[in-house]
């Protein structure tokens, strides 16, 4: 029945339930204001001017790029976003892909209201998600997260469920106008 939705797990009177599409704008706010800190961190890096150019989307803020993809995911597979609900109100979110030909999920948005926060949410949910992965068939789980300050506790989350495996990365950009070396050699 489509309008059934499915109790993932219960913790102290919290459900972990998949997201209904009343859900979808209290989502919204979360997802806001989770990921402000790693947007402003981001384009501190990056510098504002540099961001104003390369941005993708350039026509979208970063807020309706980021609750788009919520939204484009629950267009396509409603039952791969959950939320975290106490008494009627949603604090915490996750959302997900499985991959099943190559035998592995990932763990995408998500994110627990600053109020709730460092009270175990977050690795409560993605327990339940590697828990699904695992029923689904699944050999592996992926997530990708920043190495800058802002995402300290996303890291910390994703390494206390078990994520051992860590491939950095880092991402260069030049400002071709404040940095000219000469021409090139033909």
């Amino acid at each position: 029945m489509k309008n059934e939705i499915q109790v993932i797990a219960e913790r102290d009177g919290v459900i972990l339930r998949q997201v209904r599409q009343e859900d979808m704008s209290r989502m919204d706010e979360i997802t806001v204001i989770c990921y402000t800190p790693i947007f402003e961190s981001y384009v501190s890096m990056l510098g504002e001017e540099c961001y104003e150019v390369v941005r993708h989307d350039p026509e979208l803020t970063w807020e309706e790029r980021k609750t788009g993809q919520n939204h484009r995911l629950y267009s396509q597979h409603p039952d791969w976003l959950w939320v975290l609900e106490e008494q009627g109100e949603v604090f915490g979110f996750v959302t997900f892909y499985l991959f099943p030909q190559q035998g592995y999920g990932h763990i995408d948005n998500n994110g627990v209201h600053p109020d709730r926060a460092g009270q175990g949410w977050g690795k409560f949910m993605y327990q339940h998600v590697l828990d699904y992965f695992r029923k689904q068939g699944l050999r592996y789980a992926h997530v990708d997260t920043g190495l800058d300050p802002a995402h300290i506790p996303a890291r910390k989350a994703y390494e206390s469920v078990g994520f051992d495996r860590q491939v950095p990365n880092v991402e260069y950009w030049q400002d071709l106008a404040q940095h000219n070396p000469g021409s090139v050699p033909e």
